[in-house]
């Protein structure tokens, strides 16, 4: 009896004998030295060798980050891959408002570090590659002389300074969402069709002017809120329109009535310019002034489009004036 439990005892302990060295070899315990560190992969380890991108779908990212940032693509590094089954098209786009359709698209996220900055591209396994929108690629990328110095040009001549006074202080590769962010629409629709280009800040004299230019120059857009001496300035026949009508609405003599500021804008849509207070984000430019006309004690604000034809009194003081 005696003899069957030791011959027992000796069973357990080898068994657990083995189960421990077992164990120190699973873990990576370096028992040759008698150190015993355990041997973990780190995470960035585990995300390399999960997560590491066809060669050529690599190389296409980083060619696209070097052509759009200037920086050589030796300079540029992947920091991060996470494979991802992207709900449908619109998703993998960056599109902001997408159905709940379904048509996977299987790809991946991928992180990549531009000096500074870290961009997100969606890329599909059929090697579609495609930049978050809404990233900023900030003074790393050269604007083309000629499209530098047409900004110039139109500053100058709304300016009226020469153009050696003009400086632009900073150009920004930009994708706009759509048509109506670009032109510096006020109310936007969220569709996505972008147009890929720069926002520049030039200055003039003491003030910073903003434009938005494409790629290809040939659309060139001064934000209008920015009063310049010349090109904002509302034409004299125009004032004339709006305080004949200032004048019918509060029966003041003309003397009494007088513009205090004129500003150059672009009204997203007619809903818009035509003050209404609850109006779809359809974006339908209407280039033209907002007009502020002071009578007696009181301010009154018209719309008006860039021909005079339309004139438009703010509905909330009209009644005001007329009594």
């Amino acid at each position: 009896m005696f003899s069957n439990l030791k011959n027992n005892s000796k069973l357990s302990q080898s068994i657990v004998l083995t189960l421990v060295l077992s164990s120190i070899l699973a873990c990576g315990v370096d028992v040759a030295n008698n150190n015993t560190s355990v041997a973990i992969p780190g995470a960035e380890q585990i995300q390399i060798a999960q997560n590491t991108l066809p060669g050529d779908i690599s190389t296409a990212v980083l060619r696209d980050a070097s052509l759009r940032s200037g920086v050589k693509i030796a300079d540029l590094k992947i920091s991060k891959v996470t494979p991802t089954s992207f709900g449908n098209l619109c998703m993998f786009e960056f599109k902001e408002i997408c159905t709940k359709e379904y048509i996977p698209i299987q790809g991946w996220v991928v992180i990549v570090r531009v000096k500074e900055q870290s961009w997100t591209y969606h890329v599909s396994q059929s090697s579609q590659i495609v930049i978050d929108p809404k990233i900023n690629i900030s003074d790393v990328s050269q604007l083309p002389k000629s499209i530098a110095d047409k900004v110039i040009t139109d500053a100058a001549s709304r300016s009226g300074l020469p153009k050696s006074a003009i400086k632009i202080t900073r150009s920004t590769t930009k994708t706009f969402s759509n048509s109506c962010v670009f032109n510096f629409g006020e109310v936007c629709t969220q569709l996505f069709d972008p147009v890929e280009g720069w926002q520049l800040i030039v200055k003039v004299k003491g003030e910073s002017w903003t434009y938005h230019v494409d790629k290809s120059g040939s659309q060139i857009v001064l934000d209008p809120k920015i009063t310049t001496s010349k090109g904002s300035q509302l034409p004299e026949q125009i004032a004339e329109k709006v305080l004949s009508d200032a004048y019918k609405h509060s029966n003041l003599q003309t003397r009494a009535i007088n513009i205090t500021r004129s500003t150059q804008k672009t009204f997203s849509n007619g809903c818009v310019f035509n003050f209404g207070e609850v109006c779809t984000q359809q974006f339908d430019p209407i280039n033209g002034w907002e007009v502020v006309v002071r009578v007696n004690q009181a301010s009154c604000i018209y719309n008006v489009d860039q021909t005079g034809s339309r004139i438009l009194l703010d509905p909330k003081v009209s009644t005001a004036l007329e009594k």
